[in-house]
């Protein structure tokens, strides 16, 4: 069964592959355009999201009845309290201080990301989550991959300001093999994947909202 839910998981992956001018803000950074006002907009938006996502993955921990999937949501919530540390370096290297993050308004269409999880961790079937979250791991991996080059390039910043984004940067190896072995499970218990394809979907577009939500509001 592990060929079915990696051969689905390849499907899926190809669905949601990414195409140029997909995400105007990190192609913004890459070419070196990205304004000071931009990238402090980035930083304080994803303060949100990182711990948004971080009580919803709790919330979805504590609604699985299985160990091993509430396992897998419990390693998704410690890497959002872990990412809160490293994301705080990262703000204070690009400029940003507590004053400009209490002023800072967030972007309802920035935030609609964090709240689809939200809807989800209250009402999705859990293994439609994993299956969603892992068919994303790719594409959210290179785009991280992509702005720690570029703001090393760009802005000079070091290995401990990038270290939020280098974490990010390459898929969980171990949260891939646990997700693979949940679905393997309800695979074999006649388990359906059509609905976690379409929350993979709008997992994928709302997190596109984001990104060029931040080009919109920073001109």
């Amino acid at each position: 069964m592990a060929d079915s839910a990696r051969h689905l998981l390849a499907e899926m992956r190809r669905e949601l592959a990414a195409t140029a001018g997909d995400n105007a803000f990190v192609e913004l950074v890459v070419a070196g355009r990205a304004t000071e006002d931009a990238l402090h907009r980035y930083a304080n938006e994803e303060q949100l999201i990182f711990t948004s996502d971080w009580g919803s993955y709790l919330s979805l921990a504590g609604r699985c009845t299985a160990p091993d999937t509430r396992q897998f949501f419990m390693g998704l919530a410690l890497g959002e309290a872990m990412g809160l540390t490293g994301l705080a370096t990262l703000s204070a290297a690009l400029g940003v201080d507590e004053d400009s993050r209490r002023a800072h308004q967030p972007a309802p269409l920035c935030q609609a990301y964090p709240a689809y999880t939200a809807w989800l961790a209250l009402n999705a079937d859990p293994a439609d989550v994993v299956a969603a979250l892992l068919a994303n791991f790719p594409g959210w991996s290179g785009t991280f991959a992509a702005l720690a080059g570029a703001l090393r390039k760009h802005h000079g910043l070091d290995d401990q300001a990038c270290a939020f984004l280098d974490s990010l940067s390459a898929p969980n190896a171990q949260l891939e093999e646990q997700g693979i072995g949940i679905l393997d499970q309800r695979l074999a218990t006649g388990w359906v994947p059509d609905t976690a394809r379409h929350y993979a979907r709008f997992l994928r577009t709302y997190d596109l909202l984001f990104w060029n939500s931040l080009v919109d509001t920073s001109e």
